[in-house]
């Protein structure tokens, strides 16, 4: 795991609060109220249902991207997330493992940030 989302779960961020503090950084914006709000989408909106790194990634993309890209953006990557996770529900993507939060997610965290970068043509 890389040392930048370590750090963001030592201060008790959840996926979609440590994607969408990466993507502000990149954006060169801050604001505290939006990763608070984030809060909202963790661990499949807190019913296992779609991942917040998912849906913080909609919600980045939402704001990274023109009116004419948006939608293509969205679909890249909600397709190359299905395909490379094999799913899109926090509760199957943790295969009914608790611990999986900790083994499993910040790699997912890392991969899907490196796939946003590709798809903002963000520099790495």
């Amino acid at each position: 795991m890389n040392n930048e989302i370590m750090d963001y779960k030592l201060k008790g961020y959840c996926c979609s609060q440590i994607i969408m503090e990466m993507g502000l950084k990149r954006l060169g914006l801050e604001d505290k109220e939006m990763i608070k709000a984030m809060r909202g989408l963790c661990f499949g909106m807190n019913h296992g249902k779609n991942c917040g790194i998912l849906t913080a990634a909609m919600c980045l993309i939402s704001l990274a991207c023109t009116e004419e890209t948006r939608d293509r953006c969205r679909d890249d990557f909600f397709d190359w997330f299905e395909d490379n996770f094999g799913a899109i529900d926090c509760e199957v993507l943790l295969e009914g493992d608790p611990m999986n939060k900790v083994e499993k997610c910040p790699g997912m965290i890392e991969a899907s940030f490196a796939e946003l970068s590709d798809i903002l043509e963000w520099d790495r």
